[in-house]
């Protein structure tokens, strides 16, 4: 069935697909009526059936998201922050509480007590902005905190001339092959998988449509750098994908952007129209479009996301068939994320050895990472690769605010770090894993020692089975299980220990994707490291 209605969605031209023809008519109301399905599917020979099972599965097009004219943030950062319900106070002052929406981040992660009012993006600390954009006026942008730590400068120089700029990177593909094979780059996105060799597996592909999609669904909570790249770098993140799509032969890109990203979308927009007045525009024949999120942690991942921007359910796919081979409408597909396509311009430009200089083994070159707000300076950092973790945190960050006593490294799926293994940790791929961590897409959320870690791992839970596609059995119903379990857990009535982790044996064993997959490595951690902080509501089998 799906293989029909991806073939029924890639009818039509690519600027005008099935979930932007959705996100378009929700833009009014915030969810679709019955009348706007009817028409949609009549005009798409769909069933109206297949429009509401997609539809009802994002937060911004459920009839729960009708009427909503703010929203405030719900993420870990926020919540750790202590601000989340300050915000919503605030938001109370101005709108009824079935005005008031929730995100789960809104990318404010630095300040803590973020919101989004009229398509933009505020917190707690500029509530000063608020009745400038009540009153209908756009505030002034305000530029993420950035520091260029690093020994060289991949993300931090403007593009001061697009025509120039765009022009150097019209390589032959060759060139960009060996360039970007020498330079050892990996994705940024978490995996960490070589880019060369997806870039390569794409290229083989015979046939003659391809695509490159940026994956700009940022959704990790703590993760900021993305964001970053979006309203300060565009033109950077442009020039990777229009590289990439030189080699493997594409001519159109995706950027698809999360829906809390607003001011992201509208410069990533102008950026575009700045390129469509280069000679590398005509030259290249490449075309970009941006594709606007609908509100769902899983379509960060890759097959989920291809889903998405087809108008279906986004749930994850069964791999192989992997997307170089069979991606966005049935054609190969790159698929990399919003980091490491802005870096393919800087390694063409200085060399792919000059990159690879940089790094530790084999995690070569920079890393972006994100500071929430419980760092003294926080904000996105640039870094070498294997840069030791407390010298970012006391050295570059200026240590914390108040007393810490775990990090959060790499997103709600990520590791979580007893901040006295600080010490242990470089920031490279194979520091984190050997250690039995993840540092993933770079996000840190410090966890204050006041706060119960039986708490966050509820916290956790919770969000993965409010985010979880339901696709596989394991990942459907066992986030929801743990979710209770742990909710139930107490003196009174404590929770097995054998039962519990022979549930994350069966999230880590039979799930489709690294939601459920990956979900029991920051459980695994908690249990290990604070361990004493269950004993009078764990009991059971061997801590």
């Amino acid at each position: 069935m799906s293989k029909n209605l991806r073939a029924l969605s890639a009818r039509l031209p690519e600027e005008n697909t099935l979930f932007t023809a959705i996100t378009n008519e929700a833009a009014e109301n915030g969810c679709l009526t019955q009348e706007q399905i009817r028409n949609i599917a009549q005009e798409r020979l769909l069933a109206p059936g297949s429009i509401l099972g997609s539809t009802s599965f994002y937060d911004f097009l459920r009839d729960t998201n009708s009427g909503k004219q703010a929203y405030r943030c719900t993420g870990t950062a926020c919540m750790l922050s202590e601000q989340t319900a300050d915000a919503h106070g605030t938001l109370r002052e101005h709108f009824t509480d079935s005005e008031v929406g929730t995100m789960a981040c809104v990318g404010r992660c630095y300040r803590g007590g973020g919101m989004q009012v009229k398509g933009q993006t505020l917190d707690q600390h500029t509530q000063s902005e608020l009745k400038t954009v009540l009153d209908g006026v756009d505030s002034p942008r305000e530029h993420i905190p950035h520091t260029a730590a690093a020994s060289i400068n991949v993300f931090g120089h403007q593009v001061s001339n697009a025509d120039q700029f765009y022009a150097s990177l019209l390589y032959k593909r060759e060139q960009i092959f060996r360039e970007l094979e020498t330079s050892g780059l990996r994705g940024r996105g978490g995996a960490g998988f070589p880019f060369a060799l997806k870039l390569k597996s794409c290229a083989s592909m015979p046939e003659k449509t391809k695509y490159i999609v940026c994956n700009a669904d940022e959704g990790d909570p703590g993760a900021f750098s993305d964001r970053y790249l979006l309203e300060e770098q565009p033109h950077r993140v442009l020039g990777g994908m229009l590289a990439a799509g030189q080699a493997c032969g594409a001519s159109h890109g995706f950027i698809y952007i999360r829906a809390e990203y607003p001011e992201a979308m509208e410069l990533m927009q102008q950026a575009i129209e700045q390129f469509l007045q280069t000679p590398a525009a005509e030259t290249s024949g490449f075309i970009f479009h941006i594709v606007k999120g609908a509100g769902s942690y899983v379509c960060g991942e890759e097959t989920a996301l291809l889903n998405s921007m087809e108008g279906l359910r986004p749930e994850v796919r069964v791999r192989p068939p992997y997307p170089t081979q069979e991606g966005l409408f049935g054609k190969p597909t790159l698929l990399s994320n919003v980091e490491t396509f802005a870096a393919i311009p800087w390694i063409l430009e200085h060399s792919g050895a000059a990159f690879a200089a940089v790094g530790k083994d084999k995690s070569t070159g920079t890393k972006l990472i994100s500071l929430d707000h419980s760092f003294t300076h926080p904000g996105v950092y640039e870094v070498d690769m294997g840069l030791p973790l407390d010298d970012l945190i006391y050295q570059q960050a200026g240590g914390f605010r108040h007393p810490v006593k775990a990090l959060q490294v790499g997103g709600p799926l990520g590791g979580v770090v007893p901040i006295a293994m600080s010490s242990q940790l470089s920031l490279d791929f194979e520091s984190f894993d050997q250690a039995g961590f993840l540092l993933g897409h770079g996000g840190i959320i410090a966890i204050p020692e006041t706060f119960p870690m039986l708490d966050f791992m509820r916290h956790l839970f919770q969000y993965m089975a409010d985010e979880s596609c339901g696709k596989c059995v394991p990942c459907r119903m066992g986030t929801h299980k743990g979710s209770e379990m742990l909710y139930r857990a107490s003196p009174e009535q404590p929770l097995n220990r054998d039962s519990f982790h022979t549930l994350l044996e069966t999230l880590e064993l039979g799930s489709l994707c690294a939601l459920g997959g990956g979900l029991p490595l920051p459980a695994r951690n908690i249990l290990e490291h604070f361990g004493h902080e269950f004993a009078s509501c764990m009991q059971g089998g061997t801590p």
